[in-house]
């Protein structure tokens, strides 16, 4: 059971790298942020981040499920 979820947690933390990685970059960094229509990132409105950012959210809770469970296992 041990060995399984450590090949699922070693999976998991490949995709959400790779999830990461391949999103676009949504900021245009601090300078950005101060400049014509930055009002909206200075104060907290988020941009839907589409079908790739719900992939990653659902990647990243398994990966910390799975953590959690490979924990209270060993």
């Amino acid at each position: 059971m041990a060995g399984l979820l450590t090949v699922l947690l070693f999976v998991f933390a490949l995709a959400l790298i790779i999830l990461v990685l391949i999103q676009p970059d949504r900021s245009r960094g601090m300078s950005g942020s101060m400049g014509s229509g930055g009002t909206n990132t200075v104060f907290g409105v988020s941009q839907d981040g589409g079908p790739l950012a719900k992939i990653t959210e659902v990647v990243a809770a398994l990966f910390i499920v799975t953590a959690l469970l490979l924990y209270l296992i060993k």
